[in-house]
């Protein structure tokens, strides 16, 4: 039975899952604070509920993360965006792959809800991240697979069938691994795959100068170590790849309910070309 399965008031402080992760593992739980938070807005943008469930039954210090409501409601515009494109690849493809890289403990697929016996659904995270979504998150029935790798690895592609239009969800990830390394990965599921989408989120270089601000890293001792200031150019790692859609921060829309001064500024962004691209959340067709 997972903890998903109990009321959260039923559940005692020495019954939750303590999180004994660092680095850059120990950050999937700044997404999760954030979702959490703003499932809990009296106007949430995302509304993942599960993520509010889930944190509940978390034994970790959360107050380390600073995550506030301007934090949260950014990330749920981009984690909104991203569930978007996979919607609509779903919608495009009824009988599909998708494949989530560091899915860490994220619940898109409760999210999306997807139909799993049309669908073939594949998480994919570290094999101790995996361990404790095992304990967390049910499995749901259908064509699901959770693996445990590293996705830069090359072995794990290889459970993967090829037989169907593939979505590539890297959200949270491209980041944190070295150039030579993110550029390798993209080439390989490319590669493995004969047709699809490829959906990433990256940050300019300007971001790995200003990280020591990012909370989530600073709490957990992690950085960021590839920074991409003009994401068009990756389509020079494949002759397969074209970019469809490359938004920045202040092209996500939903900004209402943020306050003046970061409104402000997010519009100060799109008009300066080394800002614009600050963070970016990118879709490829292959």
């Amino acid at each position: 039975m997972s903890f998903l399965d109990y009321p959260a008031e039923t559940l005692q402080l020495t019954n939750r899952i303590k999180i004994p992760l660092t680095g850059t593992q120990e950050t999937l739980m700044g997404p999760l604070i954030a979702r959490a938070r703003d499932a809990r807005m009296p106007q949430p943008i995302l509304n993942d509920i599960y993520a509010a469930q889930i944190l509940d039954w978390i034994d970790h210090d959360i107050e380390k993360f600073h995550v506030d409501d301007t934090q949260a409601t950014m990330h749920a515009l981009r984690a909104s965006c991203i569930d978007r494109w996979v919607i609509e690849f779903l919608t495009n493809n009824p009988e599909c792959t998708v494949v989530h890289l560091a899915c860490g403990l994220d619940s898109r697929w409760q999210r999306i809800q997807p139909d799993l016996t049309r669908v073939r659904w594949i998480d994919l995270d570290l094999p101790d991240v995996i361990e404790i979504r095992n304990k967390l998150i049910p499995n749901p029935e259908g064509n699901y697979m959770l693996v445990a790798a590293d996705a830069t690895e090359e072995s794990w592609l290889q459970q993967i069938p090829a037989d169907r239009p593939t979505v590539i969800v890297g959200q949270g990830l491209m980041m944190y691994l070295q150039e030579e390394a993110g550029k390798r990965l993209i080439q390989r599921v490319v590669e493995h795959f004969n047709s699809g989408q490829l959906i990433i989120d990256c940050v300019g270089t300007i971001m790995l100068s200003l990280q020591h601000r990012i909370e989530t890293l600073t709490a957990t001792g992690s950085s960021f170590q590839w920074g991409v200031d003009e994401p068009k150019t990756l389509e020079n790692l494949h002759p397969k790849l074209t970019m469809l859609e490359c938004l920045g921060p202040a092209e996500l829309g939903g900004f209402s309910q943020m306050p003046l001064g970061t409104r402000i500024m997010l519009s100060t962004y799109s008009y300066l070309p080394w800002f614009r691209y600050l963070s970016s959340y990118v879709r490829f067709a292959f």
